[in-house]
């Protein structure tokens, strides 16, 4: 489907072209989810309006013992920062872990914040959707992967979502209602059919996140090459020595991400019991549940025996 096509010179007229679309308008950046669901028949947006171009979201700077990453900035951009690297290795790790070179260098920060869900079932032309029968997620009567007919299982698989919740990063939202913050967590609804929760038209605009030196983290991510494969699972660790405590994010496990905070020393099998309550597989990604749920004890078990919590 062919849509209109905009390229505001600042964030005034980007918002004075969503309003003009009376909110039937889409941003874009990179690209590379948006375009790829566009080709599918999955979106269908008759305006796009292309933000790839404001200067108030490429910022990347540490400014009175915080982290601001524009919006904009590309995983490229983030992975290759010394301070990033330096000061936030977690993050960099996360970037890295991204689809491939070439598509981190247009892919942008809250493009892959904002990755839509995923499922083998939804995520394919739509003439093969089509011979096999449509799932709730694109106007179908049930979920081809449970053949529940009430919810959605399509699976959340952003890889920087969970680096920032573990880190306790901020997102800067600006909207119709104005600018407010909210944790990165809280961007989120788990619901399949609308797994983004933001105003109607909004724009995340910066994440922000303080320098705690006082931190150990950890990362990993399970797919089946190193390369371009989006999650089966995803999970990363932040120790705060001071707090003595440890926050888990995991993504590629539920309809969003989960999230587990435990005062250290911790019992490892209610912390177990705690993930695998919010991490609700089903088999609609390229690895079987099974082996996810085991992956999922496994990565815990990795991740806290290297920040010497076990």
């Amino acid at each position: 489907m062919t849509a209109n096509y905009h390229l505001p010179e600042n964030i005034e007229q980007a918002f004075g072209f969503m309003k003009a679309s009376n909110g039937q308008a889409r941003f874009i950046a990179g690209g590379t989810d948006l375009m790829v669901h566009r080709h599918q028949g999955n979106e269908n947006s008759p305006v796009l309006i292309d933000i790839s171009r404001l200067k108030e979201l490429q910022r990347l700077k540490i400014e009175n013992d915080t982290l601001t990453i524009g919006a904009g900035v590309t995983l490229h951009q983030l992975a290759s920062q010394p301070d990033i690297a330096s000061k936030f290795p977690l993050l960099k790790t996360a970037a890295e872990s991204i689809a491939s070179p070439v598509i981190r260098k247009s892919a942008t920060v809250a493009g892959n914040l904002l990755v839509d869900n995923r499922c083998v079932y939804f995520n394919q032309s739509e003439f093969w959707r089509q011979a096999v029968g449509l799932c709730l997620k694109c106007g179908g009567a049930y979920c081809l992967a449970t053949g529940g007919k009430k919810a959605c299982y399509s699976v959340f698989v952003s890889d920087l979502a969970p680096a920032f919740i573990a880190l306790g990063a901020r997102a800067g939202i600006l909207s119709s209602e104005g600018q407010k913050e909210v944790p990165v967590e809280q961007l989120y609804s788990s619901i399949g059919l609308e797994p983004i929760s933001l105003p109607d038209g909004a724009l995340i605009t910066d994440i922000s996140l303080p320098i705690r030196p006082a931190i150990k983290t950890w990362f990993h991510k399970l797919r089946p090459r190193k390369s371009v494969d989006f999650t089966n699972l995803t999970m990363a660790m932040c120790f705060d020595e001071e707090k003595q405590e440890v926050k888990i994010a995991v993504s590629g496990a539920d309809m969003g991400p989960a999230v587990h905070i435990a005062p250290v020393p911790l019992n490892f099998t209610e912390v177990l019991k705690s993930l695998r309550k919010n991490c609700r597989m089903v088999d609609n990604l390229f690895y079987p549940r099974p082996y996810r749920r085991k992956m999922l004890e496994v990565y815990l078990t990795n991740g806290l025996a290297h920040l010497g919590l076990l």
